[in-house]
């Protein structure tokens, strides 16, 4: 895993430095000699080359991480952070182009959007609901847990997943228009890299897919036309009761679970709710939402 990242990441930094000094070649400054977006990720880079040699310093001062002790080390935080800065190049791009001009590219801002949460899911999937599916009879036989804590912490996961994804889609609605098919992509890319990843929970894969498509199909019918302080109070809150009912139900179609139907019923509304709240950081009441 050491070789896929940081070979990954020597690609990548070739590739902004070859174009950085390309452009001062052509006149440019040096400040100047990538977009502005890109100077982010650059900056993202040098975390991530500062990082990799203090990981090692901590690594002989304090020894090697193990299990949720890895996601949580300030060594690896700051690669995380370095990473997020890194991935987040074209996302950051809608925040600084007028969306009217066509030529900016949707396939590179939809994969960098998908790279930021599978980033953000990687750091925290010990509260992933695709990694941790407490409501799982099988996962609950594999991790000996009593249920009503099980039971809290897949609604946690559900919290913290719905923050994180909701937080990042509210955020990038009042900036760009997403064609459709975005969210599908988003989330089964995301579903596949933490199922792969641990071998395990393939279905969610599916669940991700039909999830998203739905959220895709909503997000057309809601906001791609105009945008109304409504319809994000509306998308903020159905989009994550879709993902979680089509999660719920996977489980049910696959599996057994000793959650009664109030606590799934629960897990979809508090998912809708914490979507809904989301909206209020992203558009305060009564403020204007430009819409080109």
């Amino acid at each position: 895993w050491h070789a896929v990242f940081y070979s990954g990441v020597l690609a990548v930094a070739c590739l902004l430095s070859i174009q950085l000094f390309i452009n001062h070649s052509r006149g440019y400054a040096w400040k100047k000699s990538l977009p502005r977006e890109y100077m982010f990720t650059l900056w993202g880079m040098a975390l991530v080359f500062v990082g990799g040699p203090v990981d090692l310093i901590w690594h002989a001062l304090f020894g090697i991480e193990v299990g949720i002790e890895a996601l949580l080390s300030p060594t690896h935080i700051l690669l995380a952070v370095g990473g997020a800065m890194v991935v987040s190049g074209p996302l950051h791009a809608i925040w600084y182009r007028d969306r009217k001009i066509q030529t900016i590219h949707k396939i590179p801002v939809i994969l960098s959007f998908a790279y930021l949460l599978m980033t953000l899911g990687f750091m925290l999937q010990f509260l992933h609901p695709f990694n941790f599916p407490w409501m799982s009879q099988t996962f609950l036989n594999e991790n000996t847990i009593n249920n009503n804590y099980g039971g809290g912490l897949g609604v946690a996961n559900a919290i913290v997943f719905t923050g994180i994804f909701m937080g990042l889609a509210l955020a990038s609605i009042r900036h760009w228009i997403f064609p459709f098919g975005s969210f599908a992509t988003i989330l089964t890319l995301n579903a596949f890299a933490i199922t792969v990843m641990h071998g395990k929970y393939h279905s969610f894969i599916l669940t991700a897919f039909v999830a998203g498509i739905l959220i895709d199909i909503l997000y057309q019918k809601v906001c791609s036309l105009s945008l109304k302080e409504r319809h994000i109070r509306i998308f903020g809150m159905l989009a994550p009761m879709i993902l979680f009912t089509t999660y719920v139900a996977t489980i049910l179609l696959t599996d057994t679970t000793p959650w009664s139907i109030h606590m799934w019923a629960g897990l979809i509304v508090i998912s809708g709710i914490t979507g809904y709240l989301m909206t209020y950081l992203v558009v305060p009441p009564g403020d204007g939402i430009p819409r080109g």
